[in-house]
């Protein structure tokens, strides 16, 4: 374990260093971490090294710099009129089209646009890249995350260098320019074969088969994607260094059988390369493998001898020059830090002969270099993926893609044959499918453990190291134990943090228009959710709707709870039956465990009220209906139940409204609840106060009463509800009602997550702003 005969190693470690500390404008820890690398760097080598790692991070500082300041747009928000370039291949999905576009003046913008028809629909199918379109529309700056460890669309679209959402009303005047470009030529290839594919491939594969391929997974199927992610294999349906490792040499050995030279065929790959980094959509794991690959070539011809771990790095540093945005890219860590652990580990490797053992020791030294970044910024590891890999991995890689290869080549080439290579094709996918959504419903199949600290990870690596040094060196299997146990001690005290953490949590979620609020106790001791959001669909033709819909649990509210390490809900609050309230409900019971269920009398009203009282029996949750009067009593932590007292024929008027006191704060959550089930609260509790009220309706016109904000007297006052909502939620006069009362106001539309930590009966209102600055 690192016997390193070279040095570029640390200066890619250098230019990440000052990257990150770019990124994280300077902070304290990213400054340590840099001083103390390069406090390494001075005790193992000469002062020479030490001068010119300062200089890489200086030059790394400088050229971030100035990569920031070139990546600003010169537009403004509103309305916008352009005649523009289509630079991507554009996506259809049911009535929505979206792609990239370039304007006149070169900049990139992401683009949308409804369709309006069915035959409007089959007209901008015929959409390609190259293609140029007189465009009218509104540009929106694009929404940074609203809530703490989320995906941040914004960050991302500014590392592609773009800044804006252009909102398309009218498509006028296309044309395809009579101009030869061979990025725009690459383009057309790869749309060509992913439409091939999609033409003579059956829906079950044919994403599989666009995946390893062309790199592009829109048409797989979205359960056995995630299926695929939850157990720790998706990676198979990316191309990565070892599909091109299999492509390249199955090809080169084709070539050379073919009576080619070595140095002709190393040649033919020198151009072939490049163009397959564009056809297969560039992405982080295939542009690394594919530059590697180019570089061992090169040293062939030039006869060269550079160890295999300069040259990765010698990779990892043209790729930051040539993007320093490349080092934030999940699939760029993932690529450079496994492979770098593959290539550290080469002596251990091998010391194994059998296939089995080569196997396993390389899937293990896989899954330990992946995990600290898994976790980072995924909040779990699944405890199973060790053996899937050393399944998964032979079979796709010896199987699955080879026989994809050749299904595509003689579907072409003799269709007939390409027939039954792809019947075949698709019955073995079939059978793997169905054995991967069953493993998925196995019980502790993965392990959440929140957003590990940077203390975490350093030890977990320095742990790593010392665990793979030691099998290297082949000491007792007591010593290999010690290390092994020192991994799990770490894992323990990862997943336990949560349950000494004496500081509780009420975070009002951002799900846009809608209601759902956290509360997290201290110690871990109940953790109760009111309400999950919801968006409200409206009624469509068959060819308008969408192959994938957004889900806020799966995207929102689930990342949120793993990335603090929960796993478990003791009491979901459904107030009524509004989809913008209980409209994530059932996914949500599907995905996450719940041990009562608790709704108001005269809950169940419709179809989607009754759905989630069935899927809640059906997954043996204990179901509790309760109205004014009523306690909800979880490890001696009280609910009191205000509302409703009598049920009327408004939903919201039923609502469920909640009062209890956290951190030393009296709260009051009301749901929907409107002017009359104010009056009704207020005449059976008029002694009834609340330091904090969660607004009823969204801060409609109809809630939120002159008599109802002067008997509770809050001090702070919460909105929940969507950025530009076509119901002008809160309402004007509600905001003016709040202020002249001196009520401090937060609202989820304009502030994000609402958090209020607290210990004991001290807490703190914090917010997490989404429409600030990219940082």
């Amino acid at each position: 374990m690192l016997h390193i005969k070279g040095q570029l190693l640390f200066y890619a470690i250098s230019a990440s260093l000052s990257l990150s500390i770019c990124r994280l404008q300077f902070h304290p820890l990213s400054l340590c971490l840099t001083l103390l690398f390069l406090l390494y760097i001075l005790l193992k080598f000469k002062p020479i090294h030490v001068i010119f790692h300062i200089l890489t991070i200086l030059f790394f500082i400088f050229l971030f710099t100035v990569t920031e300041k070139h990546n600003q747009s010169s537009l403004t928000e509103g309305e916008y009129f352009t005649l523009g370039e289509i630079i991507s291949i554009p996506s259809v999905d049911g009535n929505q089209l979206k792609g990239l576009m370039k304007n006149e003046e070169k900049e990139k913008l992401t683009f949308r646009y409804t369709i309006e028809t069915i035959e409007q629909k089959e007209v901008v199918k015929k959409l390609k890249p190259g293609d140029q379109c007189v465009f009218k529309g509104e540009l929106h700056t694009p929404k940074a995350a609203t809530m703490p460890n989320a995906f941040d669309y914004k960050q991302y679209l500014h590392d592609q260098h773009i800044h804006w959402q252009y909102k398309i009303e009218k498509i006028e005047r296309c044309y395809s320019p009579n101009q030869f470009k061979v990025d725009t030529f690459l383009l057309h290839i790869r749309l060509k074969g992913l439409e091939l594919i999609e033409l003579h491939f059956p829906p079950s594969s044919e994403g599989i088969v666009q995946a390893l391929l062309f790199g592009e997974r829109q048409l797989i199927d979205e359960e056995v994607e995630k299926g695929y992610q939850a157990l720790g294999i998706v990676h198979l349906l990316a191309i990565s260094g070892l599909h091109v490792a299999i492509l390249v040499g199955g090809i080169y050995y084709v070539i050379i059988y073919c009576g080619v030279t070595h140095e002709r065929a190393r040649l033919i790959f020198l151009v072939l390369l490049p163009i397959y980094m564009v056809i297969t959509g560039g992405s982080p794991s295939v542009i690394r493998a594919s530059f590697m690959v180019i570089l061992y070539f090169l040293i062939k011809i030039f006869r060269l001898k550079i160890p295999a771990i300069d040259v990765i790095s010698f990779t990892c540093l043209f790729l930051l020059i040539f993007n320093p945005y490349y080092l934030f890219q999940v699939g760029f860590q993932l690529s450079f830090v496994v492979s770098l652990g593959l290539l550290l580990s080469a002596k251990l490797i091998s010391q194994y002969k059998s296939f089995l053992a080569v196997l396993t020791i390389v899937s293990s030294v896989a899954q330990l270099c992946s995990i600290p970044l898994l976790l980072f910024h995924f909040f779990e590891v699944s405890l199973i993926s060790l053996p899937l890999n050393m399944m998964f991995v032979p079979f796709y890689s010896y199987l699955i893609l080879p026989l994809s290869i050749a299904a595509a080549f003689f579907i072409i080439a003799f269709p007939p044959l390409g027939t039954v290579f792809v019947s075949l094709l698709d019955s073995i996918l079939s059978y793997s499918h169905q054995f991967v959504l069953y493993v998925l419903q196995l019980p502790f199949s993965s392990l959440v453990t929140g957003r590990p600290s940077i203390i975490f990870i350093f030890l977990y690596c320095l742990a790593t190291y010392f665990l793979l040094f030691r099998i290297e060196q082949r000491v007792s299997i007591n010593k290999v134990c010690h290390s092994v146990g020192i991994l799990m001690l770490l894992f323990i005290i990862q997943v336990s943090s949560i349950h000494v953490n004496p500081y509780g949590k009420v975070m009002f979620i951002d799900v846009g228009q809608g209601d759902s609020v956290l509360i997290q106790l201290p110690f871990n001791k109940g953790v109760f959710l009111i309400d999950t959001g919801g968006r409200i669909s409206f009624p469509q033709e068959e060819w308008e709707k969408n192959k994938s819909t957004y889900s806020l649990v799966e995207n929102i509210t689930i990342p949120y709870l793993k990335s603090i390490g929960i796993t478990k809900i003791n009491g979901l609050f459904l107030t009524h039956g509004d989809v913008d309230h209980i409209g994530e409900a059932v996914k949500l019971i599907n995905q996450i465990k719940i041990e009562d269920l608790i709704v108001p009398e005269g809950f169940v009203r419709g179809d989607v009220e009754k759905e989630v009282i069935d899927i809640a029996n059906e997954n043996n949750i204990n179901v509790e209906v309760v109205r004014t009067g009523d306690q909800f009593i979880f490890n001696d932590f009280p609910f009191y139940i205000v509302s409703p007292q009598e049920l009327t024929d408004s939903k919201n008027d039923d609502s469920l409204v909640l009062w209890t006191e956290l951190g030393g704060v009296e709260w009051l959550f009301t749901g929907d609840a409107e002017h009359g089930s104010e009056e009704k609260l207020l005449r059976k509790y008029p002694g009834i106060q609340a330091d904090v009220l969660k607004v009823g309706h969204h801060g409609s016109k109809g809630s939120t009463s002159e008599q109802f904000l002067d008997a509770l007297s809050p001090s702070v006052a919460v909105i929940s509800a969507g950025y530009n909502n076509r119901y002008q939620h809160p309402h004007l006069e509600v905001i003016e009602k709040l202020k002249s009362r001196d009520i401090k106001i937060f609202r989820t539309d304009l502030h994000g997550g609402i958090l209020y930590e607290f210990k004991g009966t001290n807490g703190t209102f914090s917010i997490h702003p989404p429409y600030d600055e990219v940082k």
